[in-house]
């Protein structure tokens, strides 16, 4: 096993230093990525959940995604947008619309799972077993990504353990756009999005139509997604929005194949049987008042109603004989609703700069849960149900946030929360009621950040979280504890030039009771003693006046098991399962006003252990994506995008059942033609 030192962070930093740049010309900059605190940001920036969070979060690893990095992209699914960010890997299961999975920080199960928290402008989308579906998003209407690694922010609490992704829409603007796309494997996509503004009202709408055939057989896939955001500014004080999106979604999917068919044939499927549909519809409300010049009061309400249903059966072993019960039909019908309220603070206390956040929220969700067998060699035909329960869990959250220049080049940010659960189960098979009061937990925060000369930030940050029980595990399991979870970061921010930035973080998070699926019996939980994840992030920015940039990022992730015995057997040391060592990333390209331009994106993924044992191996990769571009009379672009260019065989997940390695292949070589109108 492979332990963390301080020589592995050295060597990353002294190689990002020194890598090789063209001759500079006159700067481009993200401002989501000013290493210095900007004095132009006001009340009116203030959106969602309260706090100016892009300046707050320069005292953490944080990433801030804009539009136009997320935008021009190939993507299996929205989650995909994820591989842009530092120190994350991702579990792309390809079964169409079933979310895959992504690892952040060392925790595996986040957005298929309860180890990340998952926002769509303020409204979250984990179910009662963190379950989040992005594929509700179209990144035409991202106006950017938060990706906060860790604990480390107060304005988020259940799930966010090892971190937060919020995508947020565009809420005003000017602007028609159009995307038209076709290409492998009869890929269809296309998307609308318009916005106006008249000064009293902004108006957002965008629509989407996608469909795919899929790489693998039985992986028919269609989406239909659509949304729209009114803004009316009755004042200069008083604000409303409405917020609407509708989403359907059906899809086949080839199952996970095992090791032979792997290796001969990775465009079959297990069977016709795996697939599944989703309707959802969801709206916010969201009121803002400004107090004064430094003050401001936001009220929001928020729901969704959904249906899920999915068939799923793995592959047929020889030994499995007809009408065995072998798969399930789950049915997910889930109905929630949630209100919040916030009072946000930005302005000079005592001659300093400061900025403060009080906020409570409220949700309340309502979910039945339906499985039946499925059996070998009848489809989808369900045979007898199995389960059959009713959740209704209640989240009250009280948090706080003060940001304070102690001194001009040193800003302290201090939080907190407290989240306090409660709810019912009504279990039907067998016929039993569960109450839930708590449990109440208090997650502290801090932060540091520190100016040394302007372009170089210095911070360091200390923030825990928890991770609970999941779905019927937090009414039924007594002897399951929340697992608790304890970060410690330090890193640098640097601008030394107008056209370069760095940024290099290690980190520490250390887990007591960590809740992981027992050995035994993987459909059971159990407390796995403590766990510590740690590594190290670096990454650097480069552009220039004529359209020329590069991009590059590395992460170490080094985690284990420090206290671990299940079935009797010690794990202590062993590694945890799924987290890669070692994730980097490169890209260079040219993005012209006019003319040809493109890009080449390269990245790499360490081999993983796929079982806690360390026994079984998932291997690592090299995938290189390239695209070529022209943009003409400055509203059209088009798009030659190529994916996987050397027509790597690999796949980012790997399983393992009824005795064989099982896979998810990825895509092979494949091209895809995108015609881009914006007026």
């Amino acid at each position: 096993m492979r332990s963390f030192t301080p020589w592995a962070a050295a060597l990353a930093i002294v190689a990002l230093l020194c890598f090789p740049v063209p001759s500079p010309a006159a700067p481009q900059t993200n401002d989501a990525d000013k290493p210095a605190k900007s004095k132009s940001i006001g009340l009116g920036d203030i959106v969602v959940r309260g706090q100016v969070t892009s300046e707050d979060l320069q005292a953490t690893s944080a990433t801030v995604l804009d539009n136009e990095e997320i935008t021009n992209r190939i993507y299996v699914t929205p989650l995909d947008i994820l591989k842009l960010v530092p120190g994350i890997s991702i579990q792309q299961y390809h079964q169409g619309g079933t979310a895959s999975a992504f690892q952040m920080r060392g925790f595996t199960s986040c957005s298929h799972g309860p180890d990340a928290a998952i926002f769509l402008d303020g409204v979250p989308l984990n179910e009662t077993d963190g379950y989040a579906d992005t594929n509700i998003v179209i990144p035409e209407e991202i106006e950017r990504v938060e990706v906060i690694k860790g604990p480390a922010s107060a304005l988020y609490g259940n799930y966010a353990s090892a971190g937060v992704v919020h995508f947020m829409t565009i809420k005003s603007g000017d602007f028609t756009r159009f995307k038209a796309r076709y290409g492998s494997f009869n890929t269809q996509d296309a998307v609308f999005s318009m916005a106006r503004s008249d000064g009293k009202l902004d108006q957002v709408y965008t629509g989407q139509f996608y469909h795919t055939d899929g790489y693998q057989d039985n992986s028919d896939w269609d989406k239909q997604n659509a949304s729209g955001r009114l803004t009316y500014h009755f004042n200069d004080k008083l604000s409303a929005r409405v917020g609407m999106r509708f989403f359907n979604s059906t899809w086949d999917a080839p199952g996970y194949i095992p090791q032979p068919v792997y290796d001969s044939r990775p465009e079959s499927a297990v069977s016709d049987v795996n697939g599944g549909e989703k309707k959802r519809v969801d709206g916010r409300v969201d009121v803002d008042y400004e107090l004064n010049d430094s003050s401001k009061l936001m009220f929001y309400g928020w729901g969704y109603d959904q249906d899920f249903t999915r068939w799923y059966q793995n592959w047929i072993s020889p030994s499995q004989q007809e009408g065995q019960n072998y798969g399930n039909e789950r049915y997910f019908q889930r109905k929630v609703v949630g209100t919040g309220a916030s009072y946000n603070y930005l302005g000079q206390i005592w001659g300093r700069d400061t900025s403060f956040v009080l906020g409570v929220d409220y949700m309340r969700e309502d979910d039945d849960r339906e499985r039946w067998y499925l059996t070998v060699g009848n489809g989808r035909n369900k045979g007898s149900k199995y389960q059959d329960y009713n959740i209704v869990l209640n989240t009250t959250s009280v948090y706080s946030e003060l940001d304070y220049t102690l001194f001009q080049p040193l800003r302290m940010i201090l939080g907190g929360r407290v989240d306090m659960f409660s709810g019912e189960m009504d279990d039907k098979m067998p016929s039993q009621n569960y109450d839930l009061s708590g449990p109440n937990i208090f997650s502290p925060k801090a932060r540091l950040i520190y100016t040394v000369v302007p372009g170089w930030d210095v911070f360091a940050n200390y923030g825990r979280g928890f991770a609970l029980p999941t779905d019927k595990n937090l009414f039924v399991d007594d002897n399951l504890n929340p697992a608790i979870r304890n970060q410690y970061e330090v890193g640098l921010r640097a601008q030394p030039l107008p056209w370069a930035k760095f940024m290099v973080a290690l980190w520490r998070l250390n887990t007591t009771d960590d809740i992981q699926a027992s050995l035994d019996d993987p459909d059971q939980l159990e407390n796995a003693g403590e766990t510590r994840r740690q590594g190290v992030e670096v990454s650097a920015d480069f552009s220039w006046e004529n359209g020329w940039y590069a991009h590059a990022d590395y992460s170490y992730i080094d985690s284990e098991y420090l206290d671990y015995i299940s079935g009797g057997v010690q794990y202590a040391g062993n590694e945890l399962r799924n987290v890669p060592h070692d994730i980097a990333n490169f890209e260079a390209g040219y993005r012209p006003e006019q003319g040809f331009g493109g890009r080449l994106n390269l990245r790499y993924v360490s081999d993983t252990y796929i079982d806690s044992a360390n026994t079984r191996t998932l291997d690592g990769y090299v995938v290189v994506n390239g695209q070529a571009s022209y943009r003409f009379k400055k509203h059209y672009v088009l798009e030659l995008d190529v994916v996987n260019l050397f027509d790597k065989k690999y796949s980012e997940y790997a399983g393992y059942t009824n005795g064989q390695m099982t896979y998810a292949p990825a895509d092979p070589l494949s091209v895809y033609l995108t015609f881009r109108v914006e007026f």
